[in-house]
């Protein structure tokens, strides 16, 4: 074979992953029968692609039961095309091109991970892979040494080595290590002794206390965040997420450069400014609280709702159990009847003419039986259905007349929020055009750096505050397009659940009294198969 094919940069295929799942299978016997048999893609577990000339990850989405591979020493700039590959524990991509740690994020088993001699400058994109317990990522172009303490977050990683890279070269960096990465039980492979580490803790004393008090801080203020989440998706279902914080208002400001350096024009400014924040604020207080009592009120009506309709199931099905018991009951008598009857036959105390006289009898006797049960059944399943489409109806009424109830009354709250961001705009619009015409006039104002450009020309101010205004607005009616529209939907979905869950329920009790009906036909059909054989055409008739 020519040399200098075996060069030639390849791509993953069928073909490509067949040849090597040959090559790395078991030999002799074994192997003959297992080219035979050919293990299906999605069984195979291992798989080594290494020296292969291989340019980009792809085509792996096949071995989904996959949990070790190796991709080490091939032309690779780039981790992707991974997701699929959820089972994996082990990945190998030493001796390559990438430059970025990336698309790692659906690997959350992957216990072992080597990039080493790579081109990688910055740890990131790895925060799940909470199970990671060795690290290879020596040889690399990683030089902050700061960047080192991303690796805090992973506490089961207990072998790292970064050997080779910049950062590494420092005569303590194994001091650091040992201090910073408190889980790591060996560097370089090496054991990390006690001794290192007490010694590190006096060498980094200063920076370590720093690094603790600012994780501190990230803790509580992560700890609010999730509170915030939390309570956002409780109050989701009332539809006024957040609105009991300043996290409307501030995102007002955001991205409003401009309407935040117009706080620079002096007190009167920030006067506005305090103002309409404490107003604002409290406007969202109300329109949570009001969103609160109504989510209240839903919550009331919704379950006596749920209530109504448990009774009415449980009332229908109770009365469906005692027509049920009383068929069963009837039905016990019959066949024992019948057995009496076979019995006598047996005994010569009838003739067979006079047996199936009586058959003749008990098969039209249990016909109508049959008859009375299903009809009564079906007379209650449709006294209920009827029942549940008035039930239903009234509910949605009354559901829909509090949802717009809510609507309406947050609609006036946010109607005055409005006219506080008009006011406000009016007045810093009035202050700070005063602002610009006395420091035209008058040099010895000092004007703000940040104010210069927007002082300067008349029109670029007014654009500036014209802009902020328009922001405003719209954070302001997207809010209370959120609301309503998610009210909406959640009442849309609520009616069309109710109709939907009545139709179910309407088909699955139909479906549930005939099987209960075939099962009675069938075990008299074998009944009668067992003791009046030649009934059978008596007993297809009640079918």
């Amino acid at each position: 074979m020519n040399p200098c094919k075996l060069k030639e940069p390849k791509v993953i295929d069928n073909a490509l992953l067949e040849k090597c799942i040959k090559d790395q299978g078991p030999k002799g016997e074994a192997g003959r029968l297992a080219e035979i048999e050919k293990i299906p893609l999605e069984d195979v577990t291992e798989i080594r692609l290494e020296f292969l000339n291989i340019l980009r990850i792809d085509h792996l989405w096949v071995l989904t039961s996959l949990t070790k591979l190796n991709l080490n020493n091939n032309l690779l700039e780039k981790i992707e095309n991974l997701e699929s590959l959820v089972n994996l524990t082990e990945l190998n991509l030493s001796f390559n091109k990438i430059a970025k740690i990336e698309n790692l994020d659906e690997l959350r088993n992957l216990e072992k991970l080597s990039l080493y001699d790579n081109e990688i400058t910055v740890l990131e994109n790895m925060d799940t892979l909470t199970k990671l317990t060795v690290f290879s990522i020596g040889r690399n172009k990683i030089d902050d040494l700061d960047n080192i303490l991303y690796l805090r977050r992973f506490g089961n990683l207990k072998s790292l080595n970064l050997v080779g890279n910049p950062c590494a070269e420092d005569e303590d960096f194994r001091l650091f290590i040992a201090v910073f990465l408190p889980q790591l039980v060996y560097y370089e492979y090496k054991l990390i002794y006690e001794s290192e580490r007490e010694l590190g803790h006096e060498t980094f004393s200063a920076k370590l206390r720093a690094l603790l008090e600012k994780e501190e801080k990230e803790r509580e203020i992560t700890a609010i965040k999730e509170q915030e989440l939390a309570d956002a998706e409780l109050h989701a279902s009332s539809f006024v997420e957040y609105l009991n914080t300043r996290h409307l208002f501030d995102s007002l400001f955001a991205n409003d450069t401009d309407g935040m350096n117009l706080m620079k024009i002096g007190e009167d400014a920030q006067e506005f400014y305090d103002e309409y924040e404490e107003n604002f604020i409290e406007l969202c207080k109300q329109i949570f609280e009001n969103g609160q009592q109504q989510y209240i009120l839903r919550k009331t009506e919704q379950d006596q709702f749920l209530k109504c309709v448990e009774d009415a199931n449980k009332d229908n099905q109770d009365e469906s159990i005692k027509h049920m018991e009383i068929f069963l009951e009837k039905k016990a008598i019959l066949f024992l009847k019948i057995k009496n009857v076979q019995n006598q036959l047996n005994s010569n105390e009838i003739n067979y003419d006079e047996f199936i006289d009586k058959c003749d009898v008990f098969v039209v006797e249990y016909d109508e039986m049959l008859h009375e049960v299903w009809k009564a059944l079906m007379k209650l399943e449709l006294e209920l259905y009827e029942q549940m489409e008035e039930v239903n109806q009234t509910f949605e009424h009354n559901i829909t007349e509090l949802v717009n109830n809510f609507i309406e009354s947050s609609q006036a709250f946010f109607t005055q929020i409005r006219e506080l961001e008009v006011s406000y705009a009016e007045n810093i619009g009035d202050l700070a055009t005063k602002f610009q015409t006395n420091a035209n006039l008058n040099e010895e104002i000092e004007v703000p750096a940040v104010l210069k450009p927007l002082m300067a020309d008349k029109d670029l101010l007014h654009n500036a505050l014209a802009t902020s205004h328009d922001m405003h607005m719209q954070i302001i009616d997207a809010r209370e397009d959120t609301l309503i529209s998610n009210a909406k939907d959640w009442l849309n979905d609520l009616i069309d659940d109710l109709n939907t869950n009545e139709i179910k329920r309407n088909r699955g009790k139909v479906l549930e009294i005939n099987h209960f009906l075939e099962i009675q036909r069938q075990e008299f059909e074998d009944l009668n198969k067992e003791y009046a054989p030649d009934l059978e055409d008596d007993v297809i008739a009640l079918e």
